[in-house]
């Protein structure tokens, strides 16, 4: 049973790079275009938050291990990678998604950086946001990525102030 899981899962992560590939090829105008552009552009955001999400998870699990192994005097484990399939949550289900890796592994090293407190939070958005326009132009999308959301405002004095406040 588990080899047709397998490449099930296959097939459909090679349907999900296709999906993606073909976005620039679409002939502008038509309304199913747009469609097809729209949905690929929620996949790709979902996509990437994701990505970023287990930079920061997998970077905290890696800096843990890599502590544990010297207090116990064994071999570091193996620094973690980013993958650029992964099943998204959408409204008729889950699909696949794919990033080209050099975008994955930037929002992986974007979330690494900003679970090591690195880099603020503005700065991610900062660089998110281009990274995102990068791709946006390259799928042809006709509203922009906007990744990395959940961040917005993360860190400034106006939530620091209503953090506390909730505190009291």
């Amino acid at each position: 049973m588990g080899l047709f899981k397998g490449m099930k899962q296959t097939k459909e992560r090679q349907k999900a790079k296709s999906f993606y590939e073909s976005s620039p090829k679409l002939t502008s105008g038509s309304r199913e275009t747009r469609k097809l552009r729209s949905v690929l552009g929620n996949r790709t955001s979902a996509l990437i938050d994701m990505t970023f999400i287990d930079g920061a998870k997998r970077t905290e699990a890696y800096l843990e291990a890599m502590q544990a192994a010297a207090a116990q005097g064994k071999a570091t484990p193996e620094k973690p990678n980013p993958v650029c399939y992964r099943e998204v949550k959408t409204v008729g289900g889950a699909v696949w998604a794919y990033l080209p890796q050099e975008y994955c592994n930037q929002y992986f090293a974007l979330g690494s950086k900003y679970q090591q407190s690195l880099i603020t939070p503005a700065a991610v958005l900062e660089i998110s946001q281009t990274l995102a326009q990068e791709i946006s132009d390259a799928l042809r999308l006709d509203h922009p990525l906007m990744p990395l959301q959940f961040l917005d405002g993360a860190g400034s004095d106006s939530d620091a102030a209503a953090a506390d406040d909730e505190t009291e």
